[in-house]
């Protein structure tokens, strides 16, 4: 049974003649917008061969719809995650570097309305509805995959005023609702410059995280602790491991309970966004997992014996949010909007950390069976999926180039035909350069075979990026948008799921200045 009442979409004929598909979206539903940052079809089909085998199937491959998309921005061909993100929360084109809920940075930035004429994005404008809506991020809180949705700065390297805006709501719009849930990294934009670490007992006034690699803590220095403002609000904060279980625990136990949650589970980034070579450097290994398929590097968490040690994944995140959002959802009987992203596999892929990727690409994959699982429980959910970029144009080399010790070597290197240019791109093995190759899962005939990864640097590249959909409206990838996915179009399938209108094409147009 459907829990929303119908919505009919008013509209002109000419919009019916242009979007038939709007007269036949009579119901409103729940939006789980999953934002596996920087995973073109290269990253799924790597992650596929090593996790499953080549001839398995993902959760990734059971979304039944898909389209290519196409993420350019105004005035680059290669989206950014900041201005990639703003499009997918607003519905315009906006320029790649700076935008962060605005159109340009630094100066130039200038406010704007969403493609529905709401002075805010999709998520905001939901929240104004009623609706509950949250994030989950497994890279911090400002991080604007996420961070997008909720805050508009003039530029991502500001997460301080980000975070005070998840909270607090954004300057010029008293009252406006807060989310519901707010999961992922980024304590240290919460807690003043000077804070001491907790000991074994943790409190709002101590910082249970530093970087794990250089030691970075709290970095507000406007001597405000949002952490202590947020419980003063209501929120019930948790940081830990332990925390989080006790909380889930109370959530499973009590079908009605829905507190307002803010989870932070690392200083930054819940995992370790550098190279092999750097966290082997700074200890960061758990011999203990040395023959696990997961290696023994630590990429998510700290060492044991921290407070910060296995971290909560962004599956479980996502499980958590679903959970809260559903519930108050239910006694509102309206939809929710959550937005995940796993930001780990841009992240660990513009540093080239091939075994992080690859255990990236598995994290994002859990996430989608989450959603799918929920979906199955309740079909007036949309599943969406999109990476505004690809994240070092991740490649498997097969078999792997070794040496006479086993070890992965290198592959020729853009070659111009003359001789003292030519150059050797070293690829990755199982704990970075030099070490061994990646042994893939069984194939249907029973056969492992090995690979190497290579990338073409650091930076995101274009790439071939597929959307992928299941449950409400999830047909329009097929039926509507089989010839071109933009990034606007993100917003615009997330829109009509959630109120029910199918707004127009915005190609070629700029989005509007927010009128003061």
């Amino acid at each position: 049974m459907k829990r929303f009442g119908i919505v009919w979409v008013v509209a002109a004929l000419a919009l019916i003649v242009a979007f038939p598909v709007a007269a036949q979206s009579q119901q409103i539903g729940n939006v789980i917008f999953i934002h596996p940052d920087g995973t073109g079809l290269n990253h799924w089909n790597a992650g596929r061969i090593f996790w499953y085998g080549p001839d398995a199937v993902m959760n990734w491959d059971r979304l039944p719809e898909l389209a290519i998309y196409r993420g350019h921005m105004s005035d680059r061909l290669t989206g950014t995650s900041n201005g990639g993100a703003t499009v997918h929360a607003f519905g315009y084109k906006v320029v790649g570097p700076g935008s962060y809920g605005q159109d340009g940075g630094d100066e130039e930035a200038r406010s704007i309305v969403s493609l529905s004429g709401f002075s805010g994005s999709i998520m905001r404008e939901a929240a104004a509805a009623g609706y509950p809506v949250g994030v989950v991020n497994d890279g911090d809180a400002a991080e604007p995959g996420t961070g997008v949705f909720l805050a508009e700065v003039s530029g991502r390297d500001d997460p301080n005023s980000i975070a005070l805006q998840i909270i607090e709501g954004r300057p010029g719009f008293e009252g406006e609702p807060a989310p519901a849930v707010v999961l992922g990294g980024g304590e240290a934009f919460f807690l003043p410059v000077g804070t001491e670490r907790c000991g074994t007992e943790v409190t709002p006034t101590c910082a249970v995280h530093v970087d794990p690699v250089d030691g970075a803590g709290p970095a507000r220095e406007d001597s405000r602790n949002l952490v202590q403002e947020a419980i003063d609000a209501g929120w019930t904060v948790i940081r830990t491991r332990a925390e989080f279980d006790a909380l889930m625990e109370q959530l499973v136990a009590d079908e009605s309970f829905a507190p307002q949650v803010l989870g932070l589970f690392a200083a930054d980034d819940i995992f370790n966004d550098e190279p092999e070579e750097v966290l082997i450097a700074a200890g960061l290994v758990d011999e203990s997992m040395a023959d696990s398929k997961d290696g023994s590097l630590i990429v998510w968490g700290d060492k044991a014996g921290t407070l910060s040690h296995n971290p909560p994944t962004a599956a479980e995140m996502t499980s958590m949010a679903l959970m809260i959002l559903e519930r108050r959802a239910m006694a509102a009987s309206l939809p929710f909007m959550l937005v995940t992203e796993i930001e780990s596999t841009d992240n660990l892929g513009n540093n080239d950390n091939a075994i992080g990727t690859l255990r990236a690409i598995k994290a994002a994959d859990d996430v989608i069976g989450v959603a799918q699982a929920f979906q199955a429980e309740y079909p007036d959910t949309l599943i969406v999926t999109a990476a505004d970029s690809d994240a070092a144009g991740m490649q498997l080399v097969a078999p792997a180039p070794t040496d006479d010790a086993g070890n992965v070597t290198g592959v020729n290197g853009n070659p111009t035909g003359v001789e003292d240019q030519q150059m050797s791109f070293l690829v990755d093995g199982v704990m970075g350069r030099g070490t061994a190759p990646f042994v893939a899962e069984p194939d249907a005939a029973g056969v492992s075979m090995n690979f190497a990864v290579a990338w073409i640097g650091t930076p995101d590249v274009a790439g071939g990026i597929l959307s992928r959909a299941q449950g409400m409206n999830a047909g329009l990838m097929r039926d509507f948008f089989s010839q071109g996915f933009d990034s606007t179009d993100v917003y615009r399938l997330m829109y009509l799921t959630l109120f029910g209108q199918l707004l127009a094409d915005p190609q070629g147009q700029a989005a509007p200045d927010r009128p003061q």
